[in-house]
């Protein structure tokens, strides 16, 4: 039986059991599987962690906002998390090895679903540990200049190859990019506090560019939106839900490996779909 979980400050919006189970569906042999949500507080992960181990649980993903603060409390931490600089997914054993797949959810899509675009230049909204996977997502896709907006001075400092800008500079960077990507958790339920003025992009020709969103819930944020409206190809963030899903599979179960295709993808990403669009 392989057990794993989703952990954060807040996991009730989240779809991943369902997720999980449905991707599982995929392998060929017969496996018994059970994911859960779990609400964690701060102060309580070294904790929580050390249940999951001896519990012998496959592993487990960690969203908002313990991807970075989590770090500190694995006993391993593969290359690429140590390069992103945040961790999402973990997996118990011998020892606790944080891993990042969130970087595999943002750039699996893309390349699937834009394959013969090429990134040159990326604006990123956020610099918390989501903003750390799109940076790493970034480089793998090619761009040659990346921007961060942040609204904190000093965030990703100990990134290399990017340039950290104040959101004053929001409507020159986008105009500039054609990738633009939303690590911020605006348009989240309960949240469409945008950290600047939307309306500061009006009249920009936003045709040719992506437009890449990591929130889910709900898909149509509104931020994706207007980007949308004003020609942008959009991708919302159950893509990059399901993709990091299937690199933490991969991870936790060992020997056995998910290899779906796009078609079995869209499926589940329809059905998730309409379980968000339900709910909101």
């Amino acid at each position: 039986m392989y057990y794993s979980a989703l952990i954060g400050k807040s996991t009730d919006y989240s779809v991943s059991h369902i997720l999980f189970e449905e991707l599982i569906k995929l392998v060929d042999e017969k496996i018994e599987y059970k994911h859960l949500k779990i609400n964690v507080n701060s102060d309580e992960l070294p904790e929580v962690l050390n249940a999951f181990n001896v519990l012998n649980f496959s592993g487990i993903n960690i969203t908002h906002p313990y991807k970075v603060e989590v770090m500190q409390f694995v006993e391993k931490i593969s290359n690429t998390a140590k390069k992103v600089g945040a961790v999402n997914t973990i997996k118990f054993g011998d020892s606790m090895v944080g891993y990042n797949t969130d970087w595999k959810g943002i750039i699996n899509p893309i390349k699937s679903l834009f394959p013969h675009y090429k990134i040159d230049t990326v604006t990123i909204f956020g610099s918390g540990g989501a903003a750390r996977s799109a940076v790493f997502a970034s480089k793998e896709l090619g761009a040659k200049k990346i921007y961060v907006l942040s609204r904190k001075n000093g965030d990703l400092k100990d990134l290399k190859g990017i340039s950290v800008k104040a959101y004053e500079d929001v409507r020159l960077l986008v105009s500039s990019s054609n990738l633009i990507i939303n690590a911020t958790s605006t348009g989240m339920i309960n949240n469409d506090e945008s950290p600047f003025e939307i309306s500061e992009l009006d009249g920009l020709d936003l045709t040719n560019k992506i437009y890449f969103d990591v929130v889910f819930k709900p898909l149509d944020t509104v931020l994706l939106k207007y980007f949308a409206k004003n020609g942008a190809q959009t991708v919302d963030g159950l893509w990059m839900m399901i993709y990091q899903a299937i690199a933490a599979l991969n991870i936790w179960l060992d020997h056995i490996k998910i290899d779906a295709s796009q078609d079995e993808l869209k499926i589940i990403y329809t059905k998730l779909a309409r379980k968000l669009n339900n709910e909101s």
